[in-house]
C-alpha cells in the first residue's frame, strides 16, 4: 500500500438504496398496517356497534313495552273495579232502600199496596241510570211489583231461574245473576239481586234489579285508548257480564282457564298471558276483584299488539340510525380505500424521490471524483515530473544539477503536502478526520491567531476580533478550528480583491426549539458563537446553498479547489456543531459558526511540550516494534527511525506482530489501524496487556471505528494522520517515548 493510503470500507451506499430511507421503511409499512388495520376495524365498529347497541335497546325496548302494557292494564283494572265498585254500592243501598219499604209484608199485602209501591220503585229508579228495571218477586217467584208496568201482567213462573234460586237457596247477601235474554224483546241482561226475609229469616220473596251489559261496555270503551285492548266483567264462576268490545258467544271460563285458576289461588290481582279458545289470538290479561262482590274486572292487550308497537318504535330508531350508520360506515371504506391508494402513491412518490437520490448521488459521486482526479493529476505532475527532473539531474552530476536537484525536490515535496492538504479536507467534509478534541477558550485561541489571520489577508483588509465577556467554554480540535478559521479568512481576503474589514467576533449564545425547527441539523442549547464577517462582494442564494459542496468554486479555474468551506462544514458537523450563510451580492458576508458549550471541565492551559531540536535528532535506544502491511511504507518508518538511534523491529501483520513480541519486549508499539485479520487496535489492547509499560502510537489514513468512535479519537489515544513528513514522524515518537526517555537518562 502506498504512503499515505489506508484500506477502508466504502461509504457509497448500493444502488436505489437510501442510507436516510432505508431503516425508516421497515417502520413506515408497520404505521401504515397500523393505519389500514385500525381503518378496518373501526369500518367494522361503525357496522357492529351500532348493530349490538340496537339488539341492546330492541331488549331493553320490548321489556320497556311489556313493562308499560302491564302498567296500562293495572291502571285499566283500578278504573274499572273502582267505577264497578261505586255501582254495585249504589245498587246495594238501594236494595236496604227497598227492603225498608217493603219490610216483611206477605205477598198479598204487597199486592195490596202495589200501586204504591210502583210509584216508590220507580222514584229509586230514576237514580239509578244503571238499573233497566226493578222487580219484586213473592216467595213462589211470581212478580208482584214491577216498575215497567203497573199491574203486573203474568208472563211466566221465575221460580226456577238462577236470578230466583240463588238468593233464596244461597247466602244472605247480593247475589249477580248472568246474562238473560229480555223478555219483552229488549237487549240482554244480567241481574243485581237480593232475598227477602223476615226477622227469624224465614224467605219472603226476591227483589231483582236488570242490569244492561252494554251500560258498562260503553264505559269501558273510553278506556281502549288503542287496538288490542279488551275488558269484561266477569263473576266469580267464570260467567261473562260485559266486554268490550262485543264478542260473539257466552260460554262461560272452564275450571281449566287461567282466570278460573287466578280465582281458586285466592288472589285479589293477577296479571298472566294466555291464549284465546274464541279467537285463538295471546293475550296479556290482568284480573282484580271487586271487592265485597262476587265479580272481577279483566283488562287484556294483545301481545300481538305489544309486538307492534315495539317494531313501531324500533323502526323509527332505524330510520334514524341506518342513514347515520350508513353514512358512517360508507365515509370510514372511503377514507380506508383513499388511504391505501395515499401510501400507494406515496410508495411510488419514495421509489421516485430514491431513484432521483440516487441519481444525484450518483452524480455527486461522479463529480467528487472527477474533482479529485483533476488535482490529484496536477499535484501527481508536478511530483512525478519533479522526482523525474532529480533522476536525470542525478544521472549526469555536476554543480549546475545540484541546484535543479535541490529545487525539483522542494517543488515534489510542496506538490506532495498539497496532497496531503486535499485529502485532508476531503476526510473533514466527510466527518472522517480523527478529532482530539480539548477544552478551549476561542477568545484567546483567537488573540493568538489575529496575527496569523492579518498576514494571511493581506495589508489592505483590516482584521478585528472582538471577544465577548465571559465567554463559555467550548470542546474542539484546536487544529482542525485553526485550519476553518484560516479557510474563512482566505475566502473573505478573495472576496475584497479591493480592500476591506474582516471582522471576528464571539458571543454566547442560546439556539431555540423555533430555530432548532427551521434548522433540523442542530438541537436546542446553549453554544458559542463564532461570526466572521467580511465587506465583500458577498454571494446570492443559489450561490450560498452550494457553498459548502466540495469543489464547488466561484473563482477561475485553477485558483480554487472547492474544498475550503467543505472542511469548514465537516469539522463543525463533526463537533457536533452548526454553521449558517448570510450573505446578500454586493453586501459582504457572514459565516456563523455554532460550538456547544462545554458544561464541564476547564480549558487546559498546560502547553504541550515540544521536543528540543537536539532531541529530534537522535534517539536513545529505545525498542521499536512497527507494524505496518504496506512494504513501502514500512520501509519508510523502519528506516527513518533506525537513522536516529532507535532499535527497530518490524512485522506486516498482528500475527507476525505477536510472533516478534514473544522473542523480545519493546517500550513502543507503531502500528497500522487498518490490517489484515487483526486490526491495530485489537493487536494494542492485546500486547499492552501483556506488557502494560508499553506505549501505543497507531498510524491510519483512514479509520471509521476501531480507535475513532462519533468523529473524536476515543481517550488517551495518540495517532499520526498519514501521509506524515519524517519531522513530524520523529517528533511524534519521542513525544511518547518521553517519559521513558527522562527514565532512561536519570538511571544513567
Amino acid at each position: 500500500m502506498p504512503p499515505g493510503t489506508d484500506r477502508a470500507p466504502s461509504s457509497i451506499p448500493e444502488a436505489g438504496v437510501s442510507p436516510s430511507d432505508a431503516p425508516a421503511r421497515p417502520s413506515a409499512k408497520a404505521s401504515r398496517l397500523a393505519t389500514i388495520r385500525l381503518l378496518q376495524i373501526l369500518a367494522a365498529a361503525s357496522l357492529l356497534l351500532p348493530l349490538l347497541l340496537f339488539v341492546v335497546a330492541s331488549v331493553v325496548s320490548y321489556r320497556a313495552a311489556q313493562s308499560l302494557s302491564e302498567e296500562r292494564i293495572n291502571r285499566s283494572l283500578d278504573v274499572m273495579s273502582e267505577h264497578s265498585l261505586k255501582v254495585f254500592q249504589s245498587l246495594n243501598l238501594a236494595l236496604d232502600a227497598i227492603d225498608n219499604l217493603l219490610g216483611s209484608r206477605a205477598d198479598a199485602e204487597i199486592s195490596a199496596d202495589g200501586e204504591r209501591l210502583h210509584g216508590e220503585l220507580r222514584r229509586i229508579l230514576r237514580q239509578l241510570p244503571e238499573v233497566q228495571s226493578i222487580w219484586v218477586f213473592g216467595e213462589s217467584g211470581v212478580p208482584l211489583v214491577i216498575t215497567r208496568e203497573h199491574p203486573p201482567r203474568p208472563i211466566r213462573d221465575f221460580s226456577t231461574e238462577d236470578y230466583f234460586v240463588g238468593p233464596r237457596d244461597g247466602p244472605p247477601r247480593v247475589y249477580i245473576g248472568g246474562i238473560h235474554a229480555s223478555n219483552s224483546g229488549g237487549q240482554p241482561y244480567f241481574t243485581f239481586n237480593r232475598a227477602r226475609r223476615d226477622g227469624g229469616g224465614r224467605f219472603l220473596g226476591v227483589v231483582e234489579m236488570s242490569l244492561l251489559p252494554g251500560d258498562f261496555s260503553k264505559f269501558y270503551s273510553h278506556l281502549a285508548t288503542g287496538p288490542g285492548l279488551t275488558f269484561r266483567l266477569v263473576r266469580d264462576d267464570g260467567t261473562l257480564l260485559a266486554r268490550f268490545p262485543a264478542e260473539q258467544g257466552n260460554q262461560p271460563l272452564p275450571a281449566s282457564s287461567a282466570f278460573r285458576q287466578a280465582v281458586a289461588s285466592g288472589a285479589a290481582t293477577a296479571l298472566y298471558t294466555t291464549r284465546s279458545a274464541v279467537d285463538g289470538l295471546e293475550r296479556r290479561t290482568g284480573v282484580q276483584r271487586v271487592s265485597g262482590f262476587p265479580v272481577y274486572v279483566s283488562a287484556a292487550i294483545e301481545t300481538g299488539e305489544i309486538t307492534r308497537e315495539w317494531i313501531g318504535g324500533m323502526a323509527l330508531h332505524l330510520i334514524f340510525g341506518v342513514p347515520a350508520t350508513t353514512f358512517l360506515f360508507g365515509s370510514l371504506l372511503v377514507v380506508l380505500q383513499r388511504t391505501r391508494r395515499l401510501h400507494a402513491e406515496e410508495d411510488l412518490r419514495l421509489d421516485a424521490e430514491a431513484a432521483m437520490r440516487q441519481t444525484l448521488r450518483l452524480d455527486a459521486v461522479g463529480k467528487l471524483t472527477g474533482g479529485v482526479a483533476h488535482d490529484f493529476n496536477n499535484l501527481l505532475m508536478v511530483i512525478i515530473g519533479n522526482l523525474e527532473a532529480v533522476q536525470r539531474a542525478a544521472a549526469s552530476w555536476s554543480e549546475k544539477s545540484k541546484e535543479r536537484i535541490e529545487r525539483a525536490s522542494a517543488n515534489a515535496m510542496q506538490g506532495a503536502r498539497r496532497a496531503a492538504t486535499l485529502t485532508q479536507r476531503l476526510l473533514a467534509f466527510a466527518r472522517l478526520h480523527p478529532l482530539d478534541p480539548r477544552p478551549l477558550d476561542l477568545n484567546r485561541l483567537l488573540n493568538d491567531l489575529s496575527d496569523f489571520l492579518s498576514r494571511t489577508v493581506g495589508e489592505t483588509i483590516a482584521v478585528e476580533i472582538v471577544g465577548a465577556a465571559a465567554l463559555w467554554l467550548v470542546s474542539a480540535d484546536q487544529a482542525q478550528l485553526e485550519t476553518a478559521l484560516l479557510n474563512l479568512a482566505s475566502n473573505a481576503r478573495d472576496a475584497m480583491p479591493e480592500g476591506g474589514k474582516l471582522t471576528v467576533e464571539t458571543a454566547n449564545t442560546y439556539i431555540d426549539e423555533a430555530y432548532g425547527r427551521a434548522n433540523a441539523d442542530i438541537h436546542p442549547g446553549q453554544y458559542v458563537l463564532i461570526a466572521v464577517s467580511d465587506t465583500g462582494i458577498g454571494m446570492s442564494r443559489e450561490t450560498a446553498e452550494k457553498a459548502f459542496e466540495p469543489f464547488f468554486t466561484t473563482k477561475p479555474v485553477g485558483l480554487g479547489t472547492g474544498l475550503g468551506l467543505s472542511q469548514v462544514y465537516g469539522f463543525v458537523k463533526q463537533s457536533g456543531g452548526h454553521v449558517k450563510i448570510y450573505s446578500e451580492p454586493n453586501e459582504g458576508t457572514t459565516i456563523k459558526i455554532y460550538l456547544p458549550r462545554l458544561l464541564a471541565g476547564a480549558a487546559d492551559e498546560t502547553p504541550q511540550e515540544t521536543p528540543a531540536a537536539e532531541d529530534l535528532e537522535q534517539g536513545i535506544g529505545q525498542r521499536v516494534l512497527v507494524v505496518e502491511d504496506d512494504n513501502d511504507v514500512r520501509s519508510y518508518v523502519v528506516e527513518t527511525l533506525r537513522g536516529i538511534g532507535y532499535d527497530v523491529s518490524e512485522a506486516s501483520d498482528g500475527a507476525a506482530a505477536l510472533s516478534a513480541f514473544k522473542q523480545d519486549r519493546f517500550d513502543l508499539l507503531l502500528t497500522d489501524v487498518v490490517l489484515p485479520g487483526m486490526n491495530g487496535r485489537q493487536l494494542a489492547d492485546t500486547l499492552t496487556a501483556r506488557s502494560p509499560e508499553m506505549k501505543v502510537l497507531f498510524m491510519t489514513g483512514y479509520s471509521r471505528n476501531a480507535i475513532v468512535h462519533h468523529g473524536r479519537l476515543d481517550p488517551g489515544v495518540n495517532l499520526l494522520q498519514k501521509p506524515v513528513s519524517t519531522a513530524e514522524l520523529v517528533r511524534k515518537v519521542r513525544e511518547v517515548l518521553r517519559p521513558a526517555a527522562r527514565t532512561l537518562e536519570s538511571s544513567s
